[in-house]
């Protein structure tokens, strides 16, 4: 894995320090709620990325050299649900976003978001944050990046990840969720490059994989993404 992207893409998750009543971001007490009805178009996701969520890549490398084909059929026999995710746009400069804080309750298995619909033209930041319900008391949580925006050089710094990299962020993704999210901004359309792309969760309990996708569009600026496969 190409290791300039992954510190990009990490670097983007802003980490609070300490333990406060008010973690500030994404957090909020009201938000313009904006519901999707519509059941998400169907994603065409990675095979490497697949095994990842399915923790199929983790049954592989644990069975390698003894008890491989029975790990393997553990994993792989494990019922797929699509479950609920919440997203969350909230504004660090004022008329950044076109409301203030936004909260998006998308359907089972998640969603598309044309960020040209809810980010303004001014210059500025905004918070993103996600909630997974699935990842309470799971045996094992994944959250995956799959970049869909080019690689582009502003100043002396690189932004986007590059066309269907595939970054394991559950780490800092656990983190920067107890603090104020991801942090990104919109000068030169800056956030375009971190955010274009899919997010995909994934939670293990019991003999159930919950599952759900986020990607985030921009129709406006379509230069910036890498082409449909």
């Amino acid at each position: 894995m190409n290791q300039p992207f992954v510190l990009f893409i990490l670097s983007a998750f802003l980490i609070l320090s300490g333990c406060s009543k008010d973690p500030g971001g994404y957090h909020r007490e009201e938000y313009k709620v904006v519901k999707f009805e519509d059941v998400p178009p169907d994603l065409k996701i990675p095979t490497k990325a697949w095994d990842m969520l399915s923790f199929q890549a983790a049954a592989d490398a644990h069975g390698e050299g003894h008890g491989e084909s029975s790990e393997k059929a553990e994993s792989s026999n494990k019922e797929i649900v699509f479950s609920d995710v919440t997203v969350f746009l909230v504004d660090k400069n004022p008329g950044v976003l076109k409301e203030e804080a936004i909260k998006f309750e998308l359907p089972r298995g998640g969603g598309e978001i044309d960020l040209s619909q809810y980010v303004n033209e001014r210059q500025g930041s905004f918070y993103v944050g996600f909630e997974f319900p699935a990842f309470t008391e799971a045996k094992q949580s994944k959250v995956l990046f799959v970049s869909h925006a080019r690689k582009r050089r502003l100043g002396e710094t690189i932004y986007g990840a590059g066309c269907n990299q595939i970054l394991d962020i559950t780490t800092k993704y656990n983190l920067a969720m107890k603090g104020e999210g991801l942090k990104v901004n919109t000068t030169r359309e800056r956030h375009i490059s971190v955010l274009g792309g899919t997010f995909l969760f994934s939670a293990e309990k019991g003999d159930t994989v919950y599952v759900a996708q986020v990607s985030f569009v921009d129709p406006a600026h379509k230069n910036l993404f890498c082409e449909a496969p």
